[in-house]
């Protein structure tokens, strides 16, 4: 105790900095840019998270896999026809590992999308097809694993996900720990309607057609960015958790990185 009153003033200003500093990383964009990132109960931009994760798989499942794979100096989302919306989808880090950087003009009107361990699943009448009622369920076997990911923007952390998720061996449910979730929405869809292609980039054991389908996984919905120039990256860390409690996971890491020039 002594210590502390004889070094008061040190003690005070050295708390002071540590909370500034604490601040402007966590929770991150708010903080630096006075920005933010829509939350599960908001609709960005007039639509719900449902409509969203839709319009994502939707557009991202109409590409070939030669319309899905990055180009040096190219701008590659998912919807090719972002300027006339308001979210500006970003490729999944799933399909990709170390992508070449992506460079986009964008209006600083437009909200961003970053997916970061997301899936989905449809119910396509084939015998070994989840049934419908069972496919939010069937979805998240998809995601399981030991899953770290994060988002940084212009070198800041404002986004991280540490989390675990097994199927338990006794209840055969999925069960989900979370050891950090900084500005992450872990999100279940509604049942939506999901085209796809016979040309899809994800048409290997799926089946072409219109089909009920569900989504989940982890996302940041960030808000408008200032004008300038902005870097946005973002990774995936996933490793098995066990032969037992996560069949089917695999070892992955993708590091994605997208130059942004905001305009009016």
């Amino acid at each position: 105790m002594a210590q502390v009153i004889k070094s008061m003033n040190f003690w005070v200003l050295a708390t002071l900095l540590l909370c500034c500093s604490m601040v402007f990383v966590f929770p991150g964009l708010h903080s630096v840019y006075g920005l933010g990132i829509f939350s599960k109960g908001e609709k960005p931009f007039g639509k719900s998270y449902d409509e969203w994760n839709s319009e994502y798989w939707n557009k991202w499942l109409a590409k070939s896999t030669a319309q899905a794979t990055p180009q040096p100096g190219g701008c590659l989302v998912a919807n090719n026809d972002y300027k006339s919306e308001s979210m500006v989808m970003l490729m999944e880090t799933v399909d990709v590992s170390f992508p070449p950087t992506q460079e986009c003009q964008i209006s600083s009107n437009e909200g961003i999308i970053v997916p970061l361990y997301i899936a989905w699943d449809q119910h396509d009448n084939t015998p070994q097809s989840c049934q419908v009622i069972n496919l939010p369920q069937c979805t998240k076997l998809l995601n399981l694993g030991n899953i770290v990911s994060y988002v940084k923007v212009d070198g800041i952390p404002v986004a991280k996900l540490d989390a675990r998720q097994t199927v338990n061996p006794d209840t055969k449910l999925i069960e989900t720990k979370i050891n950090s979730l900084t500005n992450v929405t872990q999100y279940t869809s509604k049942v939506f309607t999901l085209t796809i292609p016979p040309d899809s980039v994800e048409i290997a054991n799926n089946v072409p057609g219109t089909w009920q389908s569900v989504s989940d996984g982890w996302w940041v919905f960030l808000k408008p960015l200032p004008l300038g120039t902005h870097i946005i990256s973002y990774g995936l860390r996933v490793t098995p958790t066990g032969a037992l409690t996560s069949p089917g996971t695999t070892t992955h890491f993708s590091d994605i990185t997208y130059k942004f020039q905001v305009v009016k």
